[in-house]
């Protein structure tokens, strides 16, 4: 069994887990905190959908030299008419539906109407099982597109020990662009490695990850919760992490004696570089 990821006080964002694995693409963070603002007004005995409205202010924080107010249109008139794409498991396909089915910005009033349209209502209306909920703050505090999506999936697997996802649907979960698919070291630095870092800095949901390799490329990503089965993870990455710096150390060293031979310290150090810090540490006090 996986430790029961906590929900702390406060508003709730809570959905289906269908919903929060849904494919959309978004074009800043204000569009996924808009919806989550927007679902945590939703009450638990609601039977059906309200027009919703939020201030600019929520949307935005306190902006002392005022609101974009262009930037915020665009961001109504984009979930308006953006795809939402939600997995239907026992068909292997994809139902297509949008974000909002009206989103409009009244400008005086500095606010935000928005309504979603009914076939959405199994995925945020009275939910019983198989959802995802999580603090609407902790959400509202992620700093990128890809923290906020990669946090939703996560939760939604959250109660299970471990999930393995395969590589495809997540490339096409977190709209990631063509460069990252092809390279996997761009995908891990850029994505993965980046969202844990903000997640584990902003939010409660504590994890690990590993690739999974089929032959010699990445098939998908594991992603382990339990803490027990978490820890020989994290413990491989430390003594990777160190041996690929021993490794750096001792190619900067044989750089730093072969540079030292040709130029006998008669070179200008380049700021920054570790060859040259170590030439100077240690090279040019042997001889």
């Amino acid at each position: 069994m996986a430790e029961r990821q906590l929900v702390l006080p406060g508003p709730i964002v809570k959905k289906s887990n269908i919903a929060a694995r849904a494919v959309w693409a978004a074009n800043s963070v204000h569009e996924p905190r808009l919806l989550a603002l927007v679902i945590s007004q939703i009450k638990a005995s609601d039977k059906d959908f309200q027009t919703y409205w939020v201030s600019v202010a929520d949307l935005l924080g306190d902006t002392e030299g005022g609101y974009d107010h262009k930037r915020i249109t665009d961001v109504a008139k984009t979930l308006q008419g953006r795809q939402l794409l939600l997995p239907v498991e026992e068909e292997g396909d994809m139902a297509v539906t949008s974000v909002f089915s009206f989103c409009k910005y009244h400008r005086k009033k500095r606010m935000i109407e928005a309504r979603f349209d009914p076939s959405l209502k199994p995925h945020y209306l009275e939910l019983k099982e198989q959802f995802t909920q999580y603090n609407l703050f902790e959400f509202l505090l992620l700093p990128s597109v890809y923290s906020q999506r990669m946090f939703e999936i996560l939760k939604s697997w959250a109660d299970q020990p471990e999930v393995t996802l395969p590589i495809e649907g997540l490339y096409q979960q977190l709209d990631v662009p063509e460069s990252h698919k092809v390279d996997f070291a761009a995908f891990r630095r850029r994505v993965l490695e980046k969202s844990k870092k903000d997640i584990e800095a902003y939010t409660s949901l504590r994890f690990e990850w590993e690739p999974v390799k089929q032959g010699r490329a990445v098939a998908g990503v594991r992603f382990i919760f339990s803490k027990i089965r978490s820890a020989p993870v994290a413990t491989k990455k430390k003594r990777k992490a160190v041996t690929e710096e021993s490794q750096k150390r001792n190619a900067a060293m044989i750089g730093a004696h072969k540079c030292f031979a040709q130029c006998q310290g008669q070179c200008t150090p380049r700021p920054g570089l570790m060859q040259c810090e170590l030439c100077k540490k240690f090279v040019q006090k042997l001889h």
